[in-house]
């Protein structure tokens, strides 16, 4: 009969369909075996952790919004947020100053950046963070203005015997103006960031995905203390976001921040393999590297050899404290 196909026929590749190794099935996506891998993360409760008290979150980044000064205090210490203008016409640029004065006595004076905008973004903050004095800190943090930029954080920081203060130099990370928050909730504000290194890394900003970064004040020194048991929590919530949505293409600038922040938590290991079944083998971002150290335009004076993304990011990961056990 015309068109007729025995049953045993139509049964035939459902058969072998069935019969196929595990190996010959479609593989899960990399959405699909991040929500396997990390299903328990994805049930967690957000943290709700506010910036330590008192402070000053000042600037709309509006050019016509005219700022206004403000003024915090604990104790004998006192921060004072202040605008000058600098320039005329277009050229005009509103530059934000912060006094700092303990028992009345002005302790440090800083200014930001000009950014072109009438209310620059600023933050100020007077907080315990250091355990080695019996003073508190004074946190000062501009925006710097540009793209994907930045916070330029200083901490004003009293000696062991405060008979002095120093400005310690926090850094300059992605976002705006950076206070320090109470995360473990165990009365120790420290500060929470990305880490930038991670940042066009292996993929341009948006394909780009950090790990969390924490830092604090100890003994007049700013230190980075991510790995620290008692901010699992907080390294549990991050990885939460990260996976929220996981890029479909352009993957290995999520998949480096991904294993990076895997490592803090302690499961670097399966990470690792979960990277190495999807990471994206045609892209070649951040693969060459020079055998000689660039010169002052960037350029390799050397030999250039180009690497697979897991050798070149575990060597990343190394070079920025992210010890790898495979």
């Amino acid at each position: 009969m015309p068109g007729f196909r025995p049953l045993r026929c139509l049964l035939l590749p459902i058969i072998a369909a069935a019969l196929l190794p595990d190996g010959a099935k479609a593989a899960p996506s990399l959405a699909q075996a991040i929500k396997q891998a990390d299903a328990k993360y994805l049930k967690l409760k957000d943290l709700d952790v506010k910036p330590a008290t008192p402070n000053i979150e000042a600037g709309s980044g509006e050019e016509e919004t005219e700022p206004t000064s403000r003024e915090i205090a604990l104790g004998p210490l006192k921060a004072a947020l202040s605008y000058r203008q600098e320039g005329t016409g277009e050229e005009a640029t509103t530059i934000p100053v912060v006094t700092v004065s303990a028992d009345g006595k002005q302790i440090a004076e800083l200014e930001g950046e000009g950014t072109g905008m009438g209310d620059p973004p600023v933050g100020v903050q007077i907080a315990e963070i250091d355990p080695g004095n019996s003073s508190p800190e004074v946190v000062v943090s501009f925006y710097t203005g540009g793209a994907h930029c930045c916070s330029d954080t200083k901490v004003i920081s009293a000696s062991k015997d405060g008979a002095s203060w120093k400005t310690i130099e926090l850094g300059q990370f992605d976002g705006g103006p950076l206070l320090a928050s109470d995360v473990a909730g165990d009365g120790h504000p420290v500060f929470e960031t990305r880490d930038n290194a991670f940042l066009y890394a292996f993929g341009c900003y948006a394909c780009s995905t950090a790990p969390l970064k924490i830092l604090t004040i100890e003994d007049g020194e700013a230190k980075t203390v991510s790995a620290d048991p008692r901010f699992r929590p907080a390294h549990e919530s991050y990885l939460k976001g990260m996976i929220t949505e996981v890029p479909d293409e352009e993957v290995n600038g999520f998949l480096a921040g991904y294993v990076a922040e895997k490592i803090l938590l302690g499961e670097g290991k399966g990470a690792w393999a979960l990277m190495l079944d999807h990471y994206d083998k045609a892209s070649d971002w951040g693969l060459d590297v020079c055998d000689k150290p660039l010169d002052t335009d960037g350029n390799c004076p050397g030999k250039t050899e180009r690497l697979t993304f897991p050798v070149a990011l575990e060597r990343m990961l190394n070079e920025n404290g992210y010890k790898l056990e495979k």
